[in-house]
């Protein structure tokens, strides 16, 4: 119970100090981000207790090497809370739909199709795309807790997995790919919204069309089950709505509260399930469903709270170094030469950090500000979808990061065969297409 309250008391101070700045609570918040990184750090395994301590550590020595004082040493420590506080919040954003029995009625639809390979493959890439949203990583587990249950080919599944997941980390303002850009870049959420969802649905057409099997294949199970089907889309349709509700709110919130997207992700992951529960009168589940979630706040959120508080530390730090001025003079004179040679430096750059185990928060906060810079005459909506898209690429294809290890290990695979082999063309299509995706978007 002491862990849960005291990461969630973190996320609290997040929304309060950032509706209401104040120097007693910003040093309450960060001594609290500090205490739940310590917390966190205890239950790690030893290989990333050495991973995420030494970004920690150096990060700390970097700062004090550079004349910091006092809190001040530790001020990159809140720079990712944002995208933490969604993580750890957004699953009871989800307390709506499960109470409302949409999921029951989607699994439903999807044990009757199980059998149909196209149908299997539609069905189970529908369900992820509607929860990748608004549930983050957190879809993955939670679409193969009950996709893992049928007996799907861990081909079709991973491919499923995939191209329902990667359009959502371009797009929704739930992931930290799209959170991380668009602050640094300080632009509106309405603002990237028609760029990243006009790609997201290229992402869609392109895994239609590489990875749909034929009408004639079907056995997609190694058993037949026998259940009658739910004739009527409720749950679908459910998904389709609460998720445009959601976008719709954030979005009408955003322009007229003027306040960041990631704040008003955070309040409405607490507000709307509030308002739920109030009006239909839905306490006791709540009650039952919440012990649930607070063992897993304080049990499976460590490596999350660890890396996203050191790397927002260590990214911070070196800012200050000359390791940026190297990066930048190189994106510098990529710029010189084309736009498309700046996107391929980023890609490379964001995805042999992460093929090193190095995760793209660290390397999209060092890399990003440099986009920024005069010199380097891109638009600032490229800028974020060049990181935001390589970021995306990245996850998917380096087996050392969490999407990859996450959906590899449900289908019980390996991460080179679930990313490159299984889904290698669907990814290379997206790459052709960000190219071409940008050209266009520099001409405005």
């Amino acid at each position: 119970m002491y862990r849960f309250i005291v990461f969630i008391g973190m996320c609290i101070l997040y929304i309060i100090y950032s509706l209401i700045p104040n120097d007693l609570i910003y040093a309450v918040y960060i001594t609290v981000c500090l205490l739940a990184f310590l917390l966190a750090f205890q239950k790690l395994q030893p290989k990333n207790k050495a991973f995420t301590g030494f970004l920690f550590t150096v990060g700390v020595l970097i700062h004090f090497l550079y004349g910091n004082k006092g809190l001040d040493l530790f001020q990159g420590i809140t720079q990712n809370l944002a995208l933490l506080a969604i993580i750890i919040l957004a699953p009871l954003i989800f307390y709506p739909l499960e109470g409302e029995g949409v999921i029951e009625s989607v699994m439903s639809r999807l044990r009757v199709w199980q059998n149909d390979r196209r149908k299997s493959f539609f069905g189970i890439g529908g369900f992820m795309m509607m929860l990748a949203p608004i549930l983050n990583m957190g879809a993955v587990r939670v679409v193969h807790g009950f996709i893992g249950k049928l007996t799907i080919e861990p081909k079709l599944l991973a491919r499923s997995y995939f191209s329902g997941f990667t359009p959502a980390i371009v797009w929704s303002p739930f992931f930290a790919s799209v959170g991380i850009a668009l602050s640094f870049a300080g632009m509106p959420y309405i603002t990237y919204l028609p760029v990243g969802l006009g790609f997201a649905f290229l992402m869609v057409i392109a895994s239609v069309l590489l990875h749909r099997p034929a009408k004639s294949e079907t056995a997609a199970t190694l058993e037949d089950v026998e259940e009658k089907p739910d004739k009527s889309n409720r749950g679908f349709i459910s998904l389709i709505f609460y998720v445009l509700f959601l976008v719709v709110l954030l979005t009408s919130l955003e322009f007229l509260t003027k306040l960041p997207m990631l704040l008003l992700v955070s309040i409405n992951c607490i507000v709307i399930p509030l308002v739920w529960t109030t009006i239909r009168n839905r306490w006791d589940w709540v009650k039952q469903e919440f012990r649930h979630y607070q063992d897993q706040v304080a049990s499976k959120t460590n490596m999350e709270i660890s890396l996203f508080l050191s790397a927002g530390l260590f990214g911070n730090s070196l800012m200050h170094t000359p390791i940026t001025s190297g990066l930048g003079s190189a994106i510098s004179w990529t710029s010189q030469w084309s736009v498309l040679l700046v996107f391929l430096f980023v890609v490379v750059f964001v995805s042999t950090m992460a093929l090193l185990g190095i995760h793209q928060i660290i390397a999209v906060s060092i890399i990003f500000p440099l986009l920024l810079l005069p010199e380097v005459e891109i638009s600032l909506v490229v800028a974020a979808f060049m990181c935001i898209y390589s970021w995306m690429f990245s996850s998917s294809l380096s087996p050392l990061n969490a999407l990859n290890i996450m959906i590899s290990t449900s289908v019980r695979t390996n991460g080179v065969r679930a990313g490159i082999i299984w889904n290698g063309k669907y990814f290379a299509a997206t790459f052709i297409l960000a190219m071409g995706y940008i050209l266009i978007l520099n001409h405005f």
